[in-house]
């Protein structure tokens, strides 16, 4: 039995030792665990400090030079990617797929901003265009607004009530320049009026020259025609203008005062705005400050202002309207014979004009101060009548140049080949009228660059015969011209100092 009892015994120590070892490893598997998990976070901080120190930025991307209504659509999508980028900033390396969708949203905006600015940079140009009075080489829309911001408040309505995106909306209403450019030639609308009030019915005859009667435009008649272009380009009480072509004209027309090209908002605000503080009249130079008062589209619109623009622009396109369009040649007249006229003709000139302008010829010799290569009277008084402040801008050919072979009128063509190469013709502004050596009319031109601006000095300048430019020097010359031009020389056995005889 007892030995029973001790092996029993041996048994029990046995299973404790066993017991015991199995605890310990429990706790040193427990222990490796804890160890295992210390090292496992341990990695993981290490990680999350190396990420947040490669942490991903998101770019930025300037706004210079961008219209405010793209500048606002773009920045709308630079904050979008900016928020997903910082939200993701230190996801990236080990996310492909959000890597690449950082990648494309940087992509697409790099062509949305070039995109958004060159768009914004051709809006600058056309408004650039209108400032500049070249408003006439923009499309116009249907109601009468130019093209291009007609289509660009279409984008922003679209885009406005969520109808389109912006890229649907550009789309749908282009602002390139193929679409907003006008390529079809527009029609002055006045040139109708004008040309109607030219016909025989509306006008009248107002002299006789022995032989054929001269009619003119029914002073009325230009009254009415002038009135109808006021109209027409005022302001209606709605703010627009009633036809786009005369808002185009509002707009646009070009002007040339003394000498110098403008539009004509411009030469309004130089010849006829009345300051409303001063009461000054014109003046006003440099009048970028004051268009706004004169565009129904601003804020500062003035009514009264615009409608004193709208008459003085009126009356300006009736002068040109009206420049060329003067007395004309009619039927024949009934009354005094050819024969008798010509010879009160020819009474009445030897008597007026050539007792003193012989007397004058005979008295006086010729000469070139002027450096044209030409003997003329130019410089004898009553012999000479100064046309330079009229301000006529004429076309000769090198053909009609008086001495066409001197040094001097060769100096004449070539300065006038080098604006033009192999010209035959030149621009020139009318200077003077006078007598030749002969007793002949002619006229001192002086070469013009394109513009119609005469050369600075005395230099290149040439003589022409009267009748080259008759037609085209205007009876507001005056009388001296005409008694001048219309010089004969006296008959033979005609005496200046005994008027009887002859």
């Amino acid at each position: 039995m007892a030995q029973e009892g001790l092996f029993f015994t041996g048994t029990v120590l046995k299973n404790n030792r066993n017991l015991l070892e199995e605890e310990a490893t429990r706790q040193q598997l427990e222990i490796q665990k804890e160890q295992l998990e210390l090292q496992k976070q341990a990695a993981a901080d290490k990680r999350k400090e190396a990420r947040k120190k490669n942490e991903t930025k998101p770019g930025s991307y300037s706004l210079d030079g961008m219209d405010p209504f793209y500048a606002e659509q773009f920045q709308g999508s630079v904050s979008e990617y900016q928020s997903f980028v910082t939200d993701n900033s230190m996801d990236f390396d080990d996310n492909p797929e959000l890597k690449n969708r950082k990648l494309k949203n940087e992509g697409d905006l790099s062509v949305n901003v070039s995109r958004y600015k060159s768009i914004s940079s051709d809006l600058t140009s056309y408004r650039n265009l209108i400032k500049n009075g070249k408003g006439d080489k923009l499309a116009l829309a249907e109601d009468g607004s130019y093209l291009f911001e007609y289509n660009l408040n279409k984008q922003k309505e679209a885009v406005g009530s969520g109808d389109m995106t912006i890229d649907e909306a550009i789309k749908a209403y282009p602002t390139d320049v193929d679409t907003i450019m006008n390529r079809t030639e527009w029609v002055d609308p006045t040139i109708a009026l004008f040309t109607a009030d030219d016909l025989p019915a509306n006008r009248k005859v107002v002299s006789n020259d022995g032989e054929y009667e001269y009619t003119e435009i029914e002073s009325d008649k230009k009254d009415q025609t002038q009135t109808a272009i006021k109209n027409s380009l005022t302001v209606n009480s709605q703010g627009f203008h009633n036809d786009p072509n005369y808002k185009r004209l509002y707009d646009t027309k070009l002007l040339t005062i003394e000498g110098n090209e403008m539009t004509a908002k411009e030469a309004f605000f130089l010849e006829a705005y009345v300051d409303p503080e001063t009461e000054q009249v014109g003046g006003i130079t440099g009048a970028t400050n004051l268009l706004d008062i004169l565009d129904p589209e601003s804020e500062r619109f003035n009514k009264e202002a615009s409608n004193a623009y709208a008459e003085y622009l009126a009356k300006k396109i009736s002068e040109e309207g009206y420049e060329n369009r003067g007395r004309k040649q009619g039927g024949k007249f009934v009354g005094e014979t050819s024969a008798e006229k010509k010879s009160r003709e020819a009474e009445e000139a030897q008597m007026e004009y050539n007792v003193d302008t012989a007397e004058t010829i005979a008295s006086n010799e010729t000469a070139d101060s002027q450096g044209t290569g030409y003997q003329t009277h130019y410089d004898t008084p009553g012999l000479k009548v100064t046309l330079e402040k009229k301000n006529i801008i004429e076309t000769i050919t090198f053909a009609d140049i008086q001495n066409g072979g001197s040094d001097e009128a060769t100096n004449f063509k070539n300065k006038a080949k080098d604006a033009q190469s192999g010209a035959v013709s030149a621009k020139v502004k009318v200077m003077g009228v006078t007598l030749d050596s002969n007793g002949i009319p002619v006229v001192l031109v002086k070469l013009a660059s394109d513009d119609g601006t005469p050369l600075a000095g005395d230099a290149y300048q040439v003589f022409v015969r009267y009748d080259i430019l008759a037609d085209k020097i205007p009876e507001l010359s005056g009388k001296n011209v005409k008694q001048l031009v219309n010089y004969k020389k006296p008959k033979a056995d005609f005496d200046p100092n005994n008027h009887s005889k002859g």
